[in-house]
């Protein structure tokens, strides 16, 4: 048997067991992307202290401050608790897959997905870079949404991985088993106000996408 575990895998370990075709179409996000979405003066105002009081110091932060200063207060103010249809954010929640040939896992960064103390149904990853990994938050994050896709029996999911105050959006889809095809956005500077604001509201598209599933 195969065992991956998302800390420490590379896209070369992925590429020994899966077919990972990477690809860069613009248009691909479109329909994620370019929905409406209206910000309010608060909106505005938390995102523009948020630059103004992290800007000259961000790149200096370790790991925890980074999530817990910058990453973290994005998130709460999207915030991603759904009661009606019992989705919440996790934080280091483990998540894993096992067939007679693969064992892939470990815990995640952040997730969305339904449960209230068991995590099921992942929608949405967020792989924050790790100064001491030996691995790659892209490789990680693919990783996890393979594992994402075999739990939940489709062909697509969605995610994102943050170095410093760059954010990459990511779309996996299944091609067939155990074949994959990812496209990648590009990356958003979190430091600059029309990028954070473009963040800010691609992540507050994806909560409405699943209060109207």
């Amino acid at each position: 048997m195969i065992t991956f575990n998302y800390s420490s895998v590379t896209i070369d370990d992925l590429k020994k067991t899966f077919i990972i075709e990477k690809k860069y179409k613009k248009e691909f996000f479109n329909d994620w992307f370019l929905k409406d979405y209206k910000f309010t003066n608060d909106d505005n105002n938390m995102l523009q202290n948020l630059i103004d009081e992290h800007i000259d110091i961000l790149n200096y932060y370790t790991e925890l401050e980074l999530i817990s200063k910058v990453i973290a207060p994005i998130l709460n103010k999207v915030k991603f608790r759904i009661r009606e249809k019992n989705i919440r954010d996790w934080y280091e929640a483990t998540l894993n897959y096992q067939d007679e040939n693969i064992s892939i896992g470990g815990r995640c960064d952040f997730v969305v997905a339904k449960g209230d103390s068991i995590l099921t149904n992942p929608y949405f990853f967020i792989q924050e870079f790790k100064r001491d990994s030996g691995g790659f938050p892209q490789d990680q994050l693919l990783a996890e949404m393979i594992t994402a896709i075999k739990l939940n029996n489709n062909d697509i999911i969605k995610g994102a991985y943050v170095m410093g105050q760059s954010w990459i959006f990511t779309i996996l889809q299944k091609v067939k088993k155990n074949s994959y095809r990812y496209h990648i956005s590009k990356r958003y500077d979190s430091m600059d106000i029309d990028d954070l604001k473009e963040i800010y509201k691609i992540l507050q598209n994806l909560k409405q996408e699943l209060i109207d599933k």
